[in-house]
């Protein structure tokens, strides 16, 4: 019998490549993404029977409780949903707050807390949190941002230690700066041109380097070598510096 995979924000980068990865390993797949056009599009890609494809805006709580309430019971979920957001102290408003919030932190919690109890019930099951580099390592201007990976890198560590014993891993992965469409969308275009060739990864490595630390029962990952390697390095002011200088938009 098939194993089934929930996957969130399925339709670009990290969440369409790991669609596509699980897909040819043969797994049934409940894809889930709010933007219909990419959602339909990647649903023409694929062209495969076992998915069901959902446009959903995860960042509404009464969305969470229907799929909770809907959908077959995952055997992976794959909390990848999310946004870039920029922007200095103050600069983003309540409902941008609130929303990226719960799109990609209470929103997680909810889905996971849903399904849990269910998974137990089944005596195993894996469950996959797409992170971030910046929960680790805050940049100015990302505090929001990296407030709201923080928690749940923090989450996913936790309920790791609390759950393995009823046969479900919790990974969390961080990945770094990913050749994705959503710093375009989020106009953070000069990205592409500031930050060095050498640091960005495909989402296919993501998914790749991801999936084998779940499989492997690890906790965490840190995808691409290059970070992995800078990591000890990003806790001294001189390394943050560099990466500010990176990372600032021309004016």
């Amino acid at each position: 019998m098939a194993k089934r995979a929930l996957v969130t924000g399925s339709s670009s980068g990290i969440g369409f490549a790991y669609s596509k990865y699980l897909m040819n390993e043969g797994w049934e797949l409940d894809l889930v993404s709010k933007n219909k056009n990419r959602s339909q599009k990647s649903e023409l890609i694929l062209n495969y029977q076992n998915a069901e494809f959902h446009n959903v805006d995860l960042s509404k709580k009464e969305s969470i409780a229907d799929i909770v309430a809907n959908f077959k019971t995952p055997d992976l979920i794959i909390a990848n949903a999310g946004i870039a957001i920029n922007g200095a102290i103050g600069q983003l408003n309540e409902i941008e707050k609130n929303d990226a919030y719960y799109l990609m932190c209470g929103g997680v919690i909810d889905l996971i807390e849903g399904f849990v109890p269910k998974m137990i019930e089944k005596g195993s099951g894996r469950i996959v949190i797409i992170s971030s580099i910046g929960a680790i390592t805050a940049m100015p201007k990302s505090s929001i941002y990296s407030s709201i990976k923080s928690g749940i890198y923090a989450y996913g560590k936790s309920i790791s230690s609390e759950l393995k014993h009823k046969g479900i891993n919790v990974t969390v992965s961080l990945p770094g700066y990913v050749r994705t469409s959503a710093h375009r969308r989020a106009g953070l275009n000069h990205l592409e041109t500031k930050i060095p060739k050498w640091m960005w990864i495909s989402p296919e490595t993501v998914v790749k380097e991801t999936e084998k630390a779940s499989r492997n029962g690890k906790t965490e990952i840190i995808p691409g070598i290059i970070y992995r390697i800078t990591k000890p390095f990003l806790k001294f002011q001189s390394a943050i510096n560099i990466w500010q200088s990176m990372t600032k938009r021309n004016q």
